[in-house]
């Protein structure tokens, strides 16, 4: 039941960024028609026709990436526990299908070439559902989300942080219970984006400990949020074998 409450949540933020993904299709697709259709009504003229072909190719790669990124996360997780870190969180960025800067915010990520002991489809689940998280407050502000990971012995620390609005102390203390939804203060989603179920931190705790590691949060109104993943360094462990 636990593990079909994990799909069920990874398949529900699908549902959520669905017409993120719907709105990003049609951007690769607008351009790639416009070009096709002046390319048939002019077809003596070759470089209009290398340049349609070309812009075929540049959307279709573009649209491969995205779709090759959501079947991973929808995928159950296996038994594989070894996340290359850069590799899982651009997949999760790709998950978001559309650059943050169309959406009036920016993404930063700066973290090591280094492995964690945990399911890289897992490890997606939650820094895409904090990234989600992220982006809800910050949609259209201008302000910023900064990934960052840094190696500490036999342990990895990946930071989450935005410069949002930060979360109520009343609602920092359950933040990690289930069924705890958006902060108080927090402007509600768009109609075209649904709520989340309140379920999405609970699981990402869940997850992380499974792997043996841990998750923290840090928050001020006003002064954004920071979650905290700490993790096993899975080359510190083999090199300890």
């Amino acid at each position: 039941m636990r593990e079909g409450l994990i799909q069920s949540h990874r398949l529900a933020t699908l549902g959520t960024i669905a017409t993120i993904i719907a709105h990003e299709y049609n951007n690769i697709l607008t351009p790639v028609v416009s070009y096709a259709q002046l390319a048939l009504g002019n077809g003596d003229d070759a470089a209009l026709m290398r340049k349609a072909v070309e812009k075929a190719l540049t959307g279709a790669e573009k649209a491969s990436q995205i779709s090759n990124s959501l079947l991973g996360f929808a995928r159950e997780a296996d038994e594989q526990l070894a996340a290359p870190l850069p590799r899982t969180v651009d997949d999760a960025v790709q998950c978001l299908a559309r650059p943050p800067a169309k959406d009036g915010y920016e993404l930063t990520v700066d973290v090591p070439e280094v492995r964690v002991a945990m399911s890289p489809v897992n490890l997606q689940q939650v820094i895409l559902n904090l990234f989600l998280n992220a982006r809800r407050v910050l949609k259209g502000t201008g302000g910023c989300v900064t990934v960052t990971g840094e190696v500490q012995g036999s342990l990895v620390r990946i930071q989450v942080s935005d410069n949002g609005p930060g979360i109520p102390e009343k609602v920092m203390e359950r933040i990690f219970e289930p069924f705890v939804t958006e902060p108080a203060g927090h402007e509600p989603p768009s109609p075209s984006e649904p709520k989340g179920t309140g379920l999405g931190l609970s699981i990402c705790r869940d997850l992380v400990r499974d792997a043996g590691g841990s998750i923290e949060v840090e928050s001020e109104p006003g002064c954004g949020t920071t979650f905290t993943i700490t993790l096993p360094r899975l080359d510190e462990l083999f090199e300890r074998q």
